[in-house]
């Protein structure tokens, strides 16, 4: 029996790894197979036609880990006759407990998953009738690749998962770095990626003008320190803002946004190449705490001011810009004085949206063995303070906009959004360039906007329900 070309998707995390899972599934398609992505949890039933499920994770927090042993777990459930790779920085980070759960698993680990690459052809002109025969036969092929279970493994090319094409995202990315040379006390990353590595110039211009030429009006820029960005470029080396510059002389009108930057990549060279009106007026900032303190702590390159100076220039640079960051609440040793300083920064700094998680400790960092430990109780409480004060700044930001109108793309409308649409109407959503997430209800006999078209929108006001409960369509609005 010949094995069935159908490939399931997943990912867990930041963008980066949705990027590479784009990138993947682009290897499996030019060779023929067929690409899912809609995600299992979305499946009414099991799918015994998937011969073969990938799922990239994430391992930044406890809860990360703990979603994807559960999702591996409902992957098992929901393609039955399948057998699953399991890669990303969980992978890296704990490949034994993850290949106990279950025979069909296969571990290839997150420095190793350029391996995706090769998998098809591994498999071509293959036959097997059981995913554990396929499990098996993928475990000793890749091993034979050199991408064995090793944590001291590296990539053989960490770029190569660069996609073309865009199976789940209306907006183009790309990759122009990976790992990181800082070691903070509280983060894993560094550990299960590795040392900062960047995409050499002249690639990432090829690449980008390639989107750009396939009628791509947006990409994003995305890696997991781009300020520590290193490119080669005509025998010489050059930084990130260097590389933004060249990207906007050699390109004619594709829109460029970061996926987040650090406070210390906000240079005054950096702040002055952003201003140009191609640059989308949106920035997520790793902050992760007010306090020097505990910044300290943290062993973070930066202190409160540097934050403050960072959002300064950026907002000469753009008018009212998005500004979002990053918060570890309940870090060990943070004080009620240390966690009122990070509420105070945000006003200070003008953020709009603090992605606050509680902290969890990492296997293998400092942070895991710091003391006072804070108590579950009050982290919860923090959280809940820092989500609060970031649902009315985010309302008090996309009303600021009322009756404006903005440049945005059209992105896919997943999931069950489609039960709350009235008979005759059409739903179509919307990332402005200033990142807000619309929605847009149009006549069902009107022409709709396809996926990653350029579209004007008047912001008609914030969907405050949305907001605070955590929703990511947060705005009202209609085609200009």
């Amino acid at each position: 029996m010949s094995l069935n070309k159908t490939v399931h998707f997943e990912t867990l995390g930041c963008r980066l790894n949705q990027i590479e899972t784009e990138g993947a599934a682009e290897f499996f398609y030019r060779r023929g197979w067929t690409v899912q992505m809609k995600a299992a949890a979305a499946r009414d039933a099991e799918d015994s036609a998937v011969s073969l499920c990938v799922l990239n994770t994430c391992a930044v927090t406890g809860k990360a880990e703990q979603k994807a042993r559960r999702t591996i777990n409902l992957l098992l459930k929901k393609f039955p006759a399948a057998a699953l790779i399991v890669t990303g920085c969980y992978a890296q980070l704990s490949p034994g407990q993850i290949a106990a759960m279950d025979k069909r698993v296969v571990v290839l680990p997150g420095k190793a998953k350029s391996a995706l690459s090769r998998v098809p052809d591994l498999l071509e002109q293959q036959a097997f009738e059981q995913a554990q025969l396929l499990a098996a036969a993928l475990r000793e092929r890749l091993q034979d690749q050199d991408t064995a279970q090793d944590k001291n493994s590296v990539a053989v090319d960490p770029f190569v998962l660069l996609p073309k094409t865009f199976f789940a995202h209306s907006r183009s990315s790309i990759k122009i770095q990976d790992g990181c040379d800082n070691c903070c006390s509280f983060c894993a990353i560094h550990i299960a990626r590795g040392k900062s590595v960047s995409i050499p110039a002249d690639l990432a211009l090829e690449r980008v003008l390639a989107l750009e030429e396939a009628g791509q009006s947006e990409v994003v820029l995305t890696g997991v320190n781009i300020g520590q960005y290193k490119g080669v470029w005509q025998g010489g080396t050059i930084g990130i803002a260097d590389l933004l510059q060249l990207l906007l002389e050699r390109t004619k009108k594709i829109a460029i946004r970061f996926s987040s930057v650090y406070p210390e990549t906000v240079t005054e060279r950096f702040a002055e190449v952003v201003k140009d009106p191609r640059v989308r007026p949106h920035f997520h900032i790793s902050v992760q705490s007010g306090s020097d303190a505990i910044l300290k702590r943290m062993n973070r390159r930066y202190t409160r001011q540097t934050v403050i100076q960072a959002c300064g220039r950026l907002k000469e640079s753009k008018q009212n810009p998005f500004l979002a960051c990053d918060i570890i609440t309940g870090f060990p040793g943070e004080t009620d004085g240390d966690f009122a300083q990070t509420i105070s920064l945000l006003k200070e700094a003008g953020f709009v949206n603090a992605h606050a998680f509680p902290y969890s400790p990492r296997p293998g960092t400092a942070a895991a063995s710091f003391a006072p430990k804070i108590p579950e109780r009050v982290k919860d409480q923090r959280v809940a303070a820092l989500n609060e004060y970031s649902a009315a700044a985010k309302i008090a930001y996309i009303n600021s906009f009322a009756q404006t109108v903005r440049p945005a793309v059209a992105e896919s409308v997943h999931g069950s959004a489609a039960a709350k649409v009235p008979q005759g109407k059409r739903l179509v959503r919307a990332v402005t360039d200033n990142f807000i997430h619309c929605e847009i209800l149009v006549d069902q006999a009107a022409a709709a906007p396809q996926d990653g078209q350029p579209v004007m929108l008047k912001i008609l006001s914030a969907n405050e329900a949305a907001i605070r409960a955590g929703q990511e369509w947060e705005a009202l609005a209609e085609l200009a």
